[in-house]
């Protein structure tokens, strides 16, 4: 009887042991695998701040060039205003009308 009990020790003993070894294997897999997603997303990270980057400065240019653009807008206005008034007035009108047809439209 003491000896099945000690055979029955030493084989889970040794179950023991391989289960503690099984166990340090996929933790080392796992540290592996978490070693590997972080430089992944280090590098998802620095891709998307250059992408971010890049589209400041676009958005920038563009910024600058849109207040040209209303500046000359604004200036061809104020030349038409007052060499034709008359004109000046008719366009706005049927401009502010379109537009409150438009407005209209997509308010339904």
């Amino acid at each position: 009887m003491a000896e099945e009990r000690n055979i029955q020790r030493q084989q889970h003993n040794g179950h023991g042991a391989g289960a503690s070894d099984m166990t340090g294997a996929i933790a080392e897999q796992a540290s592996s695998a978490a070693e590997q997603m972080g430089r992944a997303v280090q590098q998802g990270v620095g891709k998307a701040n250059a992408a971010l980057n890049a589209v400041t400065e676009r958005s920038g240019r563009a910024a600058e060039r849109t207040g040209e653009v209303l500046g000359n807008f604004r200036s061809a206005i104020e030349t038409s205003a007052r060499s034709q008034p008359t004109t000046t007035v008719a366009l706005a009108a049927l401009a502010g009308f379109v537009f409150g047809a438009f407005w209209r439209l997509g308010s339904r």
